[in-house]
């Protein structure tokens, strides 16, 4: 009967509801057809972009039909809401834990339980991603035991303070809870009939008590009753990784991955396995597969992950194609899909291709951070900054905006603010940006080397460029006499194309603490080193620098000798050959030699180039000079030096605003580079330039090292101004 009114009032709409979110609602909550309403959620997405319901209802949609990579934004988006914080925040931290993303989850359990500090389900959530980080675990060890005062028999909390206080160390009271545990597991109060997590942790405590071997046959029973379990998988890799069984981890990683392949917390972590271990091409190709899976949703997070990995190599070009991929194959029409795309954009240099990208998002402050992005790209920060502080006021916890509203305070020299809203980026996600590492180089500048120790060791293990941040903590912890953490050392000395550098960087450190002897004593300390093989060829460099700063030139000599008969075709040896003779004082005739043939074996040896640059200077070829120069910054993104030559040579030969855009580019990725800011100043007040931006510049040099030059450039500048006032 009440269907037939309904017919003839509504004319024929039937017994369905007519507004879209009620539809929705039924099919989610009453029919658990998750699949049946995301196409609904998709319009109502598009309708109602600000609805936070409609925000979760999506979110959970997508998560529910398994693309949980992609629901995770509009949970974010529904947690923002006091009102759906919990049922959002609750379904982000779940799903966060699925995908890996500890901190995350830890971060949104933390939210609710500032609201809601008694929530049991929050607590064990923020528990179990304590655990699994391994660097929350005192924190997870008291939300564990919070949840027992609250309920006593709520077994489940056994299963994270075990976990806890066996990677704490604390044996005794760990056996105490898994006993506990486990005669839970027996009496199936936990509703956990061959629980993984009571496997894994049975395992974890046989290796706490110091029997391998029995840990060992443990966990091959663990992986064989649950081969793709992440708990599992997880506690089993990290332990035959700390046995010194990286192989095994592989095959493990492996056999998980071709089970499930569409868990991208495997692939991620095969993938930085491959990457660490030198297998560049192997790592590629795993996420190239990603792109082929069947379904669109892991396509697309495959596209995505291959456009980001494109993005930090340097393809920049290729990293936009692969956006456009994965924006052709979503099924969600994810919002960081569209904004992934803009940034490749503009990190290609298409910035209005990124701009008109930007006017077609429906996110605002997506459409702001593009449009920062390309003001200060176009070198324009005082606009960015602008720009970013109202992405900030719509958005307050950004990561990412407030990262580039850093980055802008920078270019602009206001560093102060620099430094604030690079730690507020890192207290929302300090693996968001490398917000962390730019703070470190910044307090390095500033002579704050604690400082920036304290920034590079705030949550390490999956942050970005966490190869470079990692050198440079091993280089200052070494400079300030403080001993490596294990695992770190253990990271490097696994990793074949990276141990050099580890190497150098530690002995870089030594040098800077009691000078170039104790730099030499430990590089030569190194007994299972191989200063024969070019991978290695950073850490024959600092020894060679060493024995010279130490006054024995001739003994660099030697070990570089001894290398190219090792490996005569090396490359990298002859650049360090011609170093070395230029060290001990041979004919320049010797030392172009080995230059000239390094360069023939590879044309990009950066050492080789700038080497040749400088003699070519000296010979007052400028010309053929500024060109090596320029290569040699081509070849090496790091080398500032040879920028800074270039441009003193573009000012000799008369190209000044060559010089001054070169200057300026440098500064806007490096703006503590005094010698760079006094340069630049230099070149300004030669040409007349506005006294302002040129004292800021000045000021710039003298606040990070540039000496008497710099403090006297200040003290004119500031002396012609209050002239002027």
């Amino acid at each position: 009967m009440l269907c037939a009114w309904i017919a003839l009032t509504l004319s024929g709409a039937g017994c369905e509801a007519r507004d879209p979110l009620e539809r929705a609602r039924q099919l989610q909550d009453e029919q658990h057809d998750f699949a049946g309403s995301l196409e609904l959620m998709r319009g109502l997405v598009a309708e109602r972009p600000d609805d936070p319901e409609v925000e979760y209802r999506y979110g959970g949609a997508l998560i529910a039909t398994g693309s949980e990579s992609l629901g995770m934004w509009p949970l974010r988006q529904a947690s923002e809401s006091p009102e759906w914080l919990l049922p959002a925040g609750l379904a982000l931290a779940r799903t966060a834990i699925v995908l890996g993303s500890w901190d995350e989850a830890i971060s949104v359990c933390t939210r609710i339980l500032d609201a809601h500090p008694d929530r049991v389900d929050a607590l064990l959530l923020r528990a179990d991603a304590g655990v699994r980080s391994r660097r929350h675990l005192e924190s997870a060890l008291a939300d564990a035991e919070r949840v027992l005062e609250l309920e006593p028999d709520n077994q489940q909390a056994l299963v994270p303070k075990t976990a806890a206080l066996l990677a704490l160390g604390r044996a005794d009271e760990a056996a105490a809870a898994l006993d506990e545990l486990e005669a839970a597991h027996r009496d199936d109060s936990l509703g956990l009939h061959g629980s993984p997590a009571l496997c894994a942790a049975q395992a974890t405590f046989r290796a706490e008590k110091g029997d391998p071997e029995a840990a060992e046959e443990r966990f091959e029973d663990c992986l064989k009753r649950f081969p793709n379990e992440p708990l599992v998988v997880n506690e089993a890799v990290s332990f035959f990784d700390a046995h010194g069984r990286p192989d095994r981890s592989e095959e493990i990683l492996r056999g998980a991955l071709e089970a499930m392949p569409d868990n991208f917390e495997y692939r991620s972590a095969l993938f930085s396995r491959l990457r660490a271990t030198g297998r560049a091409e192997d790592a590629e190709a795993l996420l190239r597969a990603a792109t082929e899976l069947a379904a669109p949703a892991s396509a697309t997070v495959g596209w995505s992950a291959l456009a980001l990995y494109e993005i930090e190599t340097g393809r920049f070009d290729e990293a936009a194609a692969s956006f456009e991929r994965a924006r052709a194959l979503d099924p969600s029409g994810s919002p960081d899909i569209v904004f992934g795309y803009a940034d490749a954009l503009v990190v290609a240099g298409r910035y209005d291709d990124a701009l008109r990208v930007a006017d077609s998002m429906s996110v605002p402050v997506h459409r702001l951070l593009v449009q920062g992005r390309v003001a200060l790209a176009r070198g324009n920060p005082k606009k960015a900054l602008e720009i970013f502080g109202q992405a900030n006021e719509m958005w307050p916890n950004n990561a990412v905006a407030r990262y580039y509203t850093a980055v802008a305070a920078e270019q602009v020299g206001n560093f102060a603010r620099a430094v604030e809203d690079y730690r507020y980026s890192m207290r929302i996600d300090v693996n968001a940006t490398d917000a962390y590492l730019r703070l470190a180089r910044l307090q390095r500048a500033s002579g704050r080397e604690q400082a920036a120790l304290t920034s590079l060791e705030m949550q390490p293990g999956k942050r970005p460029s966490e190869d470079e941040a990692g050198l440079l903590r091993l280089e200052l912890l070494a400079k300030a006499g403080r001993p490596a953490p294990p695992a770190l050392l253990q990271y490097y000395a696994t990793s074949e194309t990276l141990r050099g550098a580890a190497v150098a960087a530690l002995a870089r450190g030594f040098e800077q603490q009691t000078g170039p002897e104790k730099a030499v004593e430990f590089l030569l300390a190194q007994q299972d080193f191989d200063y024969t093989d070019p991978d290695h060829a950073d850490a024959l460099r600092a020894l060679v620098d060493a024995y010279a700063a130490a006054g024995k030139p001739v003994e660099g000599r030697k070990r570089v000798e001894a290398a190219l008969r090792a490996k005569p075709e090396a490359a990298a040896f002859y650049a360090l050959r011609g170093r070395a003779l230029a060290l001990v004082g041979a004919p320049p005739a010797e030392v172009r030699a080995a230059y000239e043939r390094s360069l023939e074996l590879d044309a990009e040896q950066s050492l080789a180039l700038a080497a040749l640059a400088r003699m070519e200077a000296e010979a007052g070829a400028s010309e053929t000079a500024l060109a090596l120069y320029q290569r040699a910054a081509s070849a090496d993104p790091h080398d500032r030096d040879s920028v800074r030559a270039a441009a003193v040579l573009m000012a000799q030969l008369g190209r000044r605003e060559e010089a001054e855009a070169s200057l300026a580019a440098l500064l806007r990725e490096h703006p503590y580079d005094a010698e760079a800011a006094l340069a630049l100043a230099e070149l300004r007040m030669e040409r007349g330039a506005g006294v302002e931006g040129t004292r800021e510049l000045a000021r710039r040099a003298a606040t990070f090292g540039g000496g008497s030059a710099a403090e006297a450039l200040l003290k004119r500048l500031d002396s012609e101004h209050s002239s002027s006032g």
